[in-house]
């Protein structure tokens, strides 16, 4: 297999050419590292690889729907035996490598992926760019002077440039989904509890999290839920029943649906011109696809964005407290960035009748979005609002001011934290390109626990002219 062969095909191409001996997982694995060893030091996608190990893995690969398929994982939230779970800070750069598997992990490998390193992530996962002072920014493959987005900015870097054709994200307030567009990669953000995230936690960021993966295809993204989605024991939450395979679900087309659409920000605010303009073409194709189109009316979300900053300001908090106990000192300014410590600082002010708050404005939201989705089967927005900033521009150089950064997140990114408040599914794909060769993504956001809608709906609109993508499917 050549390099412009492993890079054109998704996983299922991949595990098809497996099973045919046109490609061993050895083969594979040299590919990807080759890919990496090309690519990353113009990208710096990558923070940490096992090439040994992987080859070795790969020499006595276990049978299942991923062997022999290289993949990454964010160096967040998921442990991976052998590695330091560092978070993209250099307060945890002596982190001591992970003694077991998170269950996310453990599951790949019993599907016989091959587990090759770690991706890049913004300190603690806190921002829409992933340009770390520790290790260097993360840049867009489509374009390297533009960020590559966050939190999961290093797997959409490393899928979107074909290092590797799957990689992990974590997702807490669009952390797979914007990445993912601004990338031209596919990022399914599953419903509430669908995904493990233990064993070591319970929860992540008072359960707006959600584990998955971003892929160079939305059948790889439904394949990957059919490895690693179900309940895991003990954990708080728990998804609705799931079909017997989501990939299957892909063979047969969406019934008519009804789609609610919005293209403005929730505030009424305009967005893109470009971005506003590849999701009015959506909308045309969707409704000449038979689908019922109409547009959507948010509901009220006051206070949800101030619930959502303080449940991932005390998950920061948390782990920087954990960090300053096992040292015996207290922590400073120094330590981290400086808007992990603004985060900090805001979260150290908080007490449990705050906690409590956000947790009563999460219900209130939740149902109010329910009641919303009553006569609509999908909803369909931007995922981003504007395109991406140039490296270093997302709060400009030099600049340490906290409500510039939150004016920004949202002017950047107005439509994907509320659906980890109410912990419903959605997933970005591309489907155009604006100026400087910059993708554009649509969000489909489904029903509590309908998965199945939106990978269907999706997968639809990736075939059609709409979607832009580098990729084939054998």
């Amino acid at each position: 297999m050549t390099r412009e062969e492993y890079k054109s095909h998704d996983a299922v191409g991949l595990v098809h050419w497996l099973k045919s001996g046109g490609v061993t997982s050895l083969e594979l694995v040299n590919l990807a590292v080759r890919e990496i060893e090309i690519q990353d030091p113009a990208l710096g996608a990558v923070v940490a690889l096992d090439v040994e190990g992987a080859q070795r893995a790969a020499l006595d690969v276990r049978q299942g729907p991923l062997a022999g398929v290289p993949v990454l994982i964010k160096d967040t939230n998921i442990d991976v035996a052998g590695f330091a779970t560092r978070h993209g800070s250099r307060l945890y750069e002596d982190a001591a490598p992970a003694q077991v598997d998170s269950e996310f992990v453990r599951r790949l490998r019993n599907a016989g992926a091959i587990i090759l390193g770690k991706t890049k992530t913004p300190e603690f996962a806190g921002d829409f760019v992933t340009e770390p002072q520790w290790q260097g920014p993360c840049r867009n493959p489509r374009n390297p002077e533009y960020a590559s987005g966050g939190s999961s900015g290093g797997s959409a870097s490393a899928v979107g440039a074909g290092m590797v054709p799957i990689a992990h994200g974590t997702d807490c307030g669009g952390s797979i989904r914007v990445p993912a567009a601004v990338c031209g990669v596919v990022g399914l953000k599953p419903s509430r509890g669908r995904n493990p995230v233990g064993p070591h936690v319970g929860e992540f960021v008072g359960g707006l999290d959600a584990e998955h993966v971003l892929t160079r295809s939305v059948r790889d993204s439904a394949l990957l839920l059919d490895v690693v989605a179900g309940y895991e024991s003990g954990a708080p939450y728990a998804a609705p029943p799931a079909p017997a395979s989501w990939l299957d679900c892909l063979k047969t087309r969406s019934p008519a649906l009804r789609i609610g659409f919005a293209c403005a920000r929730p505030d009424g605010s305009s967005i893109d011109a470009a971005i506003h303009k590849a999701i009015l073409n959506a909308v045309d194709f969707l409704s000449r696809d038979g689908h019922q189109v109409r547009p959507f009316n948010w509901p009220d979300m006051t206070g949800a964005g101030a619930a959502a900053a303080l449940f991932w300001q005390l998950e920061i908090e948390a782990l920087m407290t954990h960090k300053a106990q096992a040292r015996g000192y207290p922590l400073s300014a120094e330590d981290v960035e400086w808007i992990t410590y603004e985060f900090y600082q805001c979260s150290r002010q908080r007490t449990a009748l705050d906690v409590h708050h956000a947790r009563m404005v999460q219900n209130k939201v939740s149902h109010d979005m329910a009641r919303r989705f009553a006569d609509i089967d999908v909803l369909i927005t931007p995922t981003v609002a504007l395109a991406p900033p140039l490296i270093g521009g997302f709060v400009g150089a030099g600049e340490q001011n906290l409500e510039a950064w939150y004016k920004n997140a949202y002017a950047f990114s107005p439509f994907t934290e509320i659906f980890n408040l109410t912990g419903q599914p959605a997933i970005s794909i591309p489907v155009g390109v604006m100026e400087a060769g910059l993708p554009i993504g649509l969000q489909i956001v489904g029903k509590f626990g309908d998965e199945e809608s939106i990978l269907r709906l999706a997968s639809e609109i990736e075939s059609s002219a709409l979607a832009t993508t580098l990729f084939t499917k054998a």
